[in-house]
């Protein structure tokens, strides 16, 4: 996306145009898949603090402009919502850190959510998003690049 576009994403969302979510947002943008917040700040273009990140991605995850998911060693993981096919899930491989997007099928899908309704009905809660990881290690034995590169 374009600074423009990016600018744009932010106002809809109502959300003040920063220099720092601006960053992430473009470091996020031309990244091809979930990176965590020391990845953010070491990709970034300008300089910005480990907590300003934080706080940044935050206001991004309130807006839903971003989700998250955890990695086995509690990584905090960050991709924009907006960039992805739909809605997806991850396998994360524990030897390199490389994550990959996974589509269930349809009605397995439909399943879980069913689960979900059946759950947040009997609590009393209003569900608004799920996620489903899966942690593993890939066949290539970890002898790939932790940058998921062959």
């Amino acid at each position: 996306m374009a600074k423009k576009q990016l600018t744009e994403l932010l106002r809809q969302e109502g959300l003040s145009i920063t220099s720092p979510r601006l960053n992430v947002l473009a470091v996020l943008d031309e990244s091809e898949g979930p990176l965590s917040v020391e990845n953010i700040v070491e990709r970034s273009t300008i300089q910005i603090p480990l907590s300003t990140v934080y706080r940044v991605v935050a206001d991004l995850l309130d807006a839903r402009i971003v989700s998250t998911f955890s990695s086995p060693d509690k990584k905090l993981l960050v991709e924009l919502t907006r960039s992805t096919s739909g809605h997806h899930h991850h396998l994360y491989c524990q030897s390199c850190e490389k994550v990959f997007d996974i589509d269930l099928d349809t009605k397995i899908e439909r399943l879980i959510e069913n689960v979900i309704k059946d759950v947040s009905d009997s609590h009393g809660m209003r569900v608004y998003d799920h996620s489903f990881e899966i942690y593993g290690t890939c066949d290539r034995g970890g002898h790939h690049l932790k940058s998921g590169q062959d």
